[in-house]
């Protein structure tokens, strides 16, 4: 479930989040200006020196006025705006993380149907997992008492794979087991209802009707 007007505080959150976001896009930015004019200044420095070893006095003042101006102003403008973005995201996150504490069982709550799903998807797929193995169950059962009809031999009939027959095996177990909302304290539990899965009952059955028709 998305952030929207369904779940306002964290909506909020998200553009909390973007401020964030945005305010450490320009404090890099400010970073990569800064080390440019820092670049620049050690350039107009290593001209100031390079004029005087070729005793050049015109070419060293001008390279050093360059030098100064650089060095000055265009270098205390760029270090103020780097550290006046850091205090930008400094206070961005501040007040993100401000939001969240003061809000934090709001926050949580808003979940709450999210989490509830998500624990009804896993008491879904347990059941389905039972489902689909009585199906091929029932399935493996036809086949082979059509090959014995037919006087074949039935040991070349592929076998249910032994990881999954295994993971069949603890999920009939895992039917009484509660999964919780990934919510803290487990607010609601959403219990995993017994399924017909593997059911040697219903298996044996299928295959009792099947051998019957076949005789």
């Amino acid at each position: 479930m998305s952030a929207g007007k369904d779940r306002p505080l964290s909506a909020r959150l998200v553009e909390l989040g973007a401020e964030v976001a945005s305010a450490n896009r320009r404090a890099r930015k400010c970073a990569v200006a800064h080390r440019a004019t820092e670049g620049e200044v050690a350039r107009l420095r290593d001209a100031v020196l390079d004029a005087f070893a070729s005793e050049d006095e015109a070419r060293a003042a001008k390279a050093s006025r360059e030098r100064d101006k650089a060095e000055g102003a265009a270098l205390r403008d760029s270090a103020e705006r780097l550290e006046g973005a850091q205090r930008a995201v400094q206070r961005a996150g501040v007040e993100r993380s401000t939001f969240a504490v003061e809000h934090i069982d709001g926050l949580v709550a808003e979940r709450e149907p999210d989490a509830v799903a998500a624990a009804q998807a896993v008491e879904h797929a347990v059941a389905q997992l039972g489902h689909a193995y009585a199906a091929w169950t029932t399935v493996e059962s036809d086949v082979a008492a059509l090959l014995r009809r037919a006087g074949r031999d039935t040991r070349n009939v592929p076998r249910f794979p032994q990881t999954l027959a295994t993971l069949v095996r603890d999920a009939r177990r895992a039917g009484a087991v509660d999964v919780p909302p990934l919510l803290p304290g487990g607010r609601t539990c959403v219990a995993i209802a017994p399924h017909d899965d593997p059911d040697p009952d219903v298996r044996d059955a299928a295959r009792t009707k099947i051998k019957r028709e076949a005789a």
